[in-house]
């Protein structure tokens, strides 16, 4: 007798340019590869063709919209599929889709996993309503320590029900050997980089708490020569710009600072740089960048607060600042830009075996495999 193939249903808002898009797809190649049957529901994306390549059936449905008056009927249409697929166990990856899909756990008697890539700020009743759907499932995957400390200081009663798993890098993909030349030298291009200049490198979405302002105010106090790339500032809207560029230019930064479009190829952009930094005023929930600098052997600097605290070690494998601080900012980033070669080769290579060690791309997988088995198992007695 065959062993049963079980279906996973992944539901996440969108499959746009994104830390949990890319875990999503990430998990969906896994279960191809393992045995069990990927089915990914979201509003779309431009990350959907990844999706068809690793064999996972994508249905678009409107499971992204915060109106509560409209999702019963997106829940019919979502049972409908559900039932259709025979699926044996939902993971739900965000709040909107874990409202209108958290329901049909009981409905059709199957598991249901929350995972919580956010954190629960003490606020009004509503919101603390709101966030608690993510508290429902019988597991909880908390993305970080940082996460978990979070959930349990809101919700202290299903802190039985929480399994830390960090999220991964995909060390193929962030495998410098891997990142063809012709890439490299089409990003140089896109940058526009001077060369024999040391570079440093933010990427991040348009959001003032990302610390675009700390950054640009902390590299006014370097005098160390240096150009600096805001990849993803450029997708802004034209009052956020302004904003920045007004600061570069009262600075004097405008000769060493500029702001560019997000990329696609954000892997053959980072390793362009010599210095990654993640400067987000608020904790990062988890904080992949600073991960995937590592990978491919860089020196990332972040804020030592949130998920960065838990994946740097100040001065092994990257730098942590002073969050209270810009000048510590400005000193990490001046104390990096000091550094031999022997010794910024020495912190790639410590930061190579840090994620290839506790934060790959199979390890993130495995456990969450292992938890889907785990959950079915329980689920089945």
């Amino acid at each position: 007798m065959s062993k049963k193939k079980y279906t996973i249903a992944q539901i996440l808002p969108a499959l746009n340019t994104g830390g949990v898009e890319r875990g999503v797809v990430e998990i969906s190649g896994a279960l191809t590869k393992n045995n069990f049957r990927s089915i990914v529901i979201s509003s779309g994306g431009h990350m959907e063709s990844q999706l068809r390549r690793n064999g996972t059936t994508h249905y678009k449905l409107d499971v992204n919209t915060k109106n509560p008056f409209r999702w019963a009927k997106i829940r019919s249409q979502l049972k409908i599929i559900l039932v259709k697929e025979k699926v044996d166990l939902l993971h739900l990856c965000s709040r909107a889709p874990a409202w209108i899909a958290f329901p049909l756990g009981s409905v059709l008697n199957i598991p249901v996993i929350t995972s919580v890539h956010m954190r629960f700020r003490k606020t009004n009743i509503f919101k603390k309503i709101y966030n608690s759907i993510l508290t429902k499932g019988d597991a909880i995957i908390a993305i970080s320590n940082h996460i978990d400390k979070s959930i349990k200081s809101t919700f202290p009663k299903v802190s039985y029900k929480i399994n830390i798993i960090h999220r991964g890098v995909d060390l193929d993909l962030f495998n410098p050997s891997n990142i063809k030349p012709a890439r490299i030298i089409a990003q140089s291009k896109v940058l526009n980089l001077t060369d024999n200049v040391p570079v440093i490198i933010m990427a991040a979405r348009p959001a003032m708490w990302k610390g675009y302002i700390a950054l640009i105010t902390a590299l006014s106090k370097i005098s160390k020569s240096f150009q600096c790339v805001l990849i993803g500032a450029g997708d802004g809207d034209e009052k956020f710009q302004k904003v920045l560029i007004d600061k570069i230019i009262k600075l004097k930064l405008e000769a060493k600072v500029k702001l560019v479009k997000s990329t696609r190829d954000i892997q053959a952009s980072m390793i362009l740089g010599d210095i990654i930094v993640m400067p987000s005023l608020t904790p990062e929930p988890f904080g992949r960048i600073v991960l995937e600098a590592q990978a491919l052997g860089k020196i990332p600097i972040a804020f030592d607060h949130g998920g960065a605290s838990e994946t740097i070690t100040d001065g092994k494998n990257g730098f942590l600042a002073d969050p209270i601080k810009i000048d510590s900012l400005s000193e990490k980033i001046s104390l990096a830009l000091s550094l031999k070669e022997h010794k910024r080769e020495k912190i790639g290579e410590y930061a190579k075996k840090n994620v290839s060690k506790n934060f790959s791309h199979d390890r993130m997988c495995k456990l969450t495999l292992s938890l889907y088995k785990q959950c079915l198992a329980e689920y089945k007695r």
